[in-house]
């Protein structure tokens, strides 16, 4: 036999039925669409809040995170450990690079969760643009003259 504190918390958080005595006693903070806005939460409980300048920080912050995130990229591809040192140096390396990068990554799909569209955004131009300067042909090329 339960007893009635136990009914209780279960009934609390039974969201199954339409009736007000038994929906969730905290607001859900997650959007099912996307919205734009600058009150919101990214990444941490509370941050950036309602200020307008934490936000924009937020959305620097999602940009050099996706930013850095294809800088690891690159430099997990390329061989940027010197010529002559040991493999499993290079494989310790390269691994640690890997992790780095992924945790980046999952911080930035964690930023993207929130659904708001401008951390979206950032997201996407700091990828982008990361891209672009550190994997991309054409920025590579733009030095070299033909001839």
């Amino acid at each position: 036999m339960l007893s009635s504190k136990n009914v209780v918390v279960v009934e609390a958080w039974n969201t199954t039925t339409t009736t007000q005595t038994q929906t969730p006693h905290r607001p859900s903070l997650l959007h099912p669409t996307f919205y734009w806005g600058y009150n919101c939460q990214v990444l941490f409980s509370g941050w950036p809040g309602s200020d307008r300048g934490m936000y924009a920080l937020a959305l620097i912050f999602v940009f050099f995170l996706a930013f850095l995130a294809e800088w690891l990229a690159r430099c997990s591809d390329a061989s940027s450990t010197k010529p002559g040192a040991d493999k499993l140096a290079k494989v310790a390396f390269r691994t640690a690079m890997y992790a780095v990068k992924s945790g980046f990554s999952y911080l930035v799909i964690l930023a993207v969760v929130s659904f708001n569209g401008g951390v979206f955004l950032a997201a996407i131009f700091g990828h982008a643009l990361g891209f672009a300067v550190f994997r991309g042909r054409a920025f590579r090329n733009m030095g070299r003259v033909d001839g």
